[in-house]
């Protein structure tokens, strides 16, 4: 827990209003008055990291898959869950349909870690599950699978054409006897087809490399290819995405190591690690604005020189307030001036949030509570990781009355 730290955020968190904002707006006081106070200033508040137990990952933008082993972080992985949907009712096999062969695709956004095509293994396993697109699903609603000799897979590719950027994997034949057998009464539509075949997990091993997989790519599909008696060349399509019900799956961070280190704030997408801020002696920092006007707050949170050697930070991370239910809930600042308002990219090597709503309303609202979380931002759909000096600085811009 440490002293400085908690000093900054303390001061950050107090100047926000619920009051009509020109009351405290830089724009109503000349620049010559301002008065800045750095959390220098101030001392006594303290900082924590924490696991985050799970996230809500059903029906994400980017379904994550790989396996990154980090030096600071240690090992850290993603699978999916995922039905497959039929692009048409009533399909007619014909007579005799036999598998010539079987392609899943997906197209990629992009990827996290040093090499692209770094994966030692890919494995896809039939649900055994069923899985829903109204239900609410997290990270830790199913463990990652373990091949165990069940994988369907024959060979897989990954391309880094930057027009046409691709996972390709070939399935066994025998994948595809499991669909086909299903005849044309288990190929009715959609309902039918769920309730016989519910879907696909997919598991991979890597060195160094999570990829960002879009269900709704324009080369995501799967793919049957097979002939009858009447025609050498048919293919039997489902879709990845649309109404196709997915989970990403994360495995659990618990590492000692990062929640007892006291030098710095460890953040963690993939239900990893975020940042616990509580502020303290608030009584300290009202005397020591009564009778002024607050313009602006702002509170910054500083990358940790060489820690993005192996890996990015995040490109945006979350700051919310914690009501006294023990809900997150977001900050006046996000939620009335918006995100540009806010803040909270990175910027160099700093975020910055202002936060001069949230401070007026913590020290003149005692439903308020003084406990802060910093948190990555798309969580459920990156793989990146931030650590961050605890050195955290709040700058108050106020005026005298």
């Amino acid at each position: 827990m440490n002293k400085i730290f908690s000093l900054s955020l303390l001061i950050g968190l107090i100047a926000v209003s619920c009051t009509d904002p020109n009351t405290i707006g830089l724009e109503v006081q000349p620049t010559s008055d301002n008065i800045i106070i750095n959390s220098d200033d101030f001392i006594n508040f303290t900082s924590a990291t924490e696991s985050e137990d799970s996230l809500r990952t059903d029906e994400a933008l980017s379904l994550i898959l790989g396996e990154i082993d980090d030096s600071n972080f240690g090992n850290n992985r993603s699978s999916f869950y995922s039905q497959i949907l039929l692009t048409d009712n009533n399909t007619d096999l014909g007579t005799n349909p036999t598998v010539d062969s079987v392609v899943l695709s997906y197209t990629y956004s992009g990827y996290y870690g040093d090499e692209l095509a770094d994966f030692t293994s890919i494995d896809v396993l039939v649900l055994q599950d069923d899985i829903y697109k109204d239900s609410v699903y997290y990270s830790t609603s199913y463990p990652i699978p373990i091949p165990g000799g069940m994988s369907y897979i024959e060979s897989f590719s990954v391309s880094n054409d930057t027009e046409k950027p691709l996972l390709k994997v070939k399935l066994n034949n025998d994948f595809g006897d499991l669909i086909l057998d299903l005849e044309n009464e288990g190929l009715k539509d959609n309902e039918v087809f769920l309730e016989n075949f519910k879907g696909i997990s997919v598991v991979a091993s890597a060195q160094n490399t999570m990829l960002y997989l879009n269900p709704d790519g324009s080369n995501s599909y799967l793919k049957i290819y097979y002939h009858n008696e009447d025609s050498d060349s048919l293919s039997l399509d489902f879709e990845l995405g649309g109404d196709a019900a997915r989970i990403n799956l994360f495995n659990e961070k618990n590492n000692n190591a990062i929640i007892e280190d006291d030098s710095n704030v460890h953040l963690q997408s993939m239900a990893g690690y975020k940042a616990k801020i509580t502020l303290g002696d608030l009584d300290i920092i009202k005397d020591t604005l009564e009778g002024k006007v607050i313009n602006k707050v702002t509170i910054n949170f500083d990358v940790e020189s060489g820690s993005q050697s192996e890996y990015e930070a995040h490109e945006k991370l979350v700051l919310v307030r914690v009501d006294n239910e023990g809900s997150n809930v977001f900050l006046t600042d996000f939620t009335v001036e918006g995100e540009t308002h806010f803040g909270g990219k990175l910027d160099g090597d700093i975020y910055s949030f202002n936060i001069t709503r949230y401070f007026y309303q913590l020290l003149n609202n005692s439903s308020y509570t003084n406990d802060l979380y910093l948190m990555p931002a798309g969580a459920a759909i990156n793989a990146n990781r931030t650590i961050l000096s605890k050195d955290i600085k709040i700058t108050i811009n106020y005026s005298e009355l």
